[in-house]
């Protein structure tokens, strides 16, 4: 049974009124701490977003809390197990055995909020953080069908370009899935580390070509080490979404376009840098029985990272998507 302690709340590294609350419990192979980062202001509603950030990432964008306060959500995220705020030395940063480990970081945010007089929660999550929240959806449908009284409800989950898929267009992943389930099965121990900073990365950060403002240290611009292991885990919880879809109604928000092979930062910034958008979507179509699927036209693989005027059609599109969800 999932256990964990409160080890402090403490005022967040983005300001007041953020607060971050830490949680310790047993991981797979040691103790591990998650931490729950609540947007505190008085509210009369019972319902909540609850982010999800990607990998290689942790939560950093703010102004998303005050965007949705004023739509009438509490705002809370999470920075799971050895990412951002949960970075610890006894561990390796952005490692897992199981993604299924990271269920156990959702059960106790979503517990917490319990706590808090929250009944409803939709699911906001990028990337990595969408195909964690969608594999908790399939693993613990109770969690929708309102027979779990410890934690609120989950009415739906928003993907922002969602990680449903291996980053190949769909006629090279005909040729490509087997070789590399192979590959990564066979060479479970290796890792791949960048050798330069990768294009997008240069279309995020201040001290490059981007207008953010987040912590390299947990957030590297060539990434951590790229584990097999963990490649061989994103593939099978793929490989497990497309066989059991998922009812939960779902707003599926995508760029328009991919750039990810382009060497030009201009380039890149039209599109996802990171993902294919047509794997992406074609994967998507076989997984939710209940999608909803925005474009946004030259969104950012983190649409919200995009720039303002596009950042704001893309919260324009989750706005309409939760009035109708209500």
């Amino acid at each position: 049974m999932l256990s964990w302690r409160l080890q402090h709340s403490k005022p967040d590294i983005l300001g007041v009124p953020f607060v971050a609350h830490t949680f310790r419990f047993n991981g797979p192979v040691s103790a591990v701490e998650t931490t729950l980062v609540e947007y505190v202001q008085p509210s009369l509603h019972k319902r909540a977003i609850l982010y999800l950030h990607g990998y290689t990432d942790y939560f950093f964008q703010d102004s998303l809390a005050p965007h949705f306060a004023e739509q009438g959500w509490q705002f809370f995220a999470l920075d799971l197990q050895g990412y951002g705020r949960s970075i610890r030395p006894n561990s390796r940063p952005n490692w897992c055995e199981d993604l299924a480990q990271y269920h156990d970081d959702l059960s106790i945010a979503l517990a917490e909020l319990g706590q808090r007089g929250i009944d409803e929660v939709v699911l906001l999550a990028h990337s990595t953080g969408g195909l964690i929240a969608s594999s908790y959806l399939q693993r613990y449908p109770e969690q929708v069908a309102q027979v779990n009284a410890a934690h609120p409800t989950i009415k739906g989950l928003i993907l922002n370009s969602p990680f449903l898929e291996l980053p190949f267009s769909p006629k090279l992943l005909k040729y490509l899935s087997l070789p590399i389930r192979l590959t990564v099965s066979l060479l479970p121990f290796h890792n791949l580390r960048a050798e330069k900073i990768s294009v997008y990365a240069k279309t995020l950060h201040r001290c490059y070509a981007g207008e953010w403002s987040y912590r390299l240290d947990w957030k590297p611009s060539q990434g951590f080490p790229l584990s097999f292991h963990w490649l061989k885990q994103v593939m099978l919880t793929q490989k497990s979404l497309r066989q059991r879809p998922i009812k939960t109604p779902t707003l599926v928000c995508h760029s328009t376009l991919t750039t990810r092979k382009l060497d030009d930062v201009d380039a890149t910034r039209k599109g996802d840098g990171v993902l294919d958008v047509a794997s992406m979507t074609q994967a998507a179509q076989v997984m939710f029985q209940k999608a909803t699927f925005a474009s946004i036209d030259g969104g950012y693989h983190d649409l919200y990272l995009s720039p303002k005027p596009i950042r704001q059609r893309y919260l324009t599109r989750i706005d309409h998507w939760l009035a109708q969800l209500s």
